[in-house]
């Protein structure tokens, strides 16, 4: 089971990510680390937790308000042997392209992609390279419809985010992810409302890859020697 740290970044600093108010988020608190400075708060989970990849979301990108690339790729830089994931909030292939051959792997989202002939694009250029998030909040899906239908552009990689379940402790019902196609031979990680060891060890035993998480680490309510 991969655990995979999500960081927020807007307006330079690393922010507490809650049910999606984007525009309320406030400077990380956290149990770990007193500092939300984007270098430091990696740094301090490197530490703690024994992780592989880590996953960062620009905010301003996503939200088509600035962006927080110079940060970003330093720390990209200084971490070589983290694979990070972000998400810059790619709309169109020409978005896609402005980070070839950059040394992470991109996030294509639900919620921002322009419609799914672009996706079909990045797709045909590089498969190996994206992850795309399946963007959900209050129940609705964020993105182009005919993207949930068309399942063969789904790469190998999905993530299921749950965006109005981010910070809290109500993960989604897997019922509902496997008449979306949780089935399929991909590997699925969950994204929103996982707050514990029994969340991670329910989602493991129903095949999902990885769990993407932020304030159960920053709240210290995963004991990481026991997954």
């Amino acid at each position: 089971m991969e655990l995979i740290p999500a960081i927020d970044v807007l307006n330079s600093i690393v922010v507490k990510a809650f049910l999606g108010e984007r525009k309320k988020y406030m400077p990380i608190k956290s149990k770990l680390i007193n500092s939300s400075v984007l270098e430091k708060v990696i740094s301090v989970l490197l530490k703690e937790y024994n992780f592989k990849k880590i996953y960062i979301a620009d905010l301003n990108a996503i939200m088509g308000n600035k962006n927080n690339f110079y940060i970003i790729n330093k720390v990209i830089k200084k971490f070589p042997k983290i694979d990070f994931w972000i998400d810059y909030g790619v709309r169109t292939f020409s978005d896609f392209k402005k980070f070839d051959n950059s040394l992470f792997k991109t996030i294509i989202g639900s919620e921002t992609i322009k419609n799914i002939k672009e996706l079909n694009k990045i797709k045909k250029y590089k498969k190996n390279e994206i992850i795309l998030s399946l963007d959900f909040k209050n129940n609705l899906f964020l993105g182009p419809a005919d993207l949930i239908k068309n399942k063969k552009l789904w790469p190998k990689k999905i993530i299921f985010m749950s965006i109005d379940a981010i910070g809290s402790k109500n993960m989604p019902k897997l019922i509902k992810l496997k008449r979306l196609g949780l089935n399929l031979k991909k590997d699925f990680y969950l994204a929103g409302g996982v707050s514990n060891n029994e969340d991670i060890k329910h989602l493991k035993n129903n095949g999902i890859k990885g769990a993407i998480l932020s304030t159960a680490i920053h709240e210290k309510n995963i004991i990481y020697k026991d997954i």
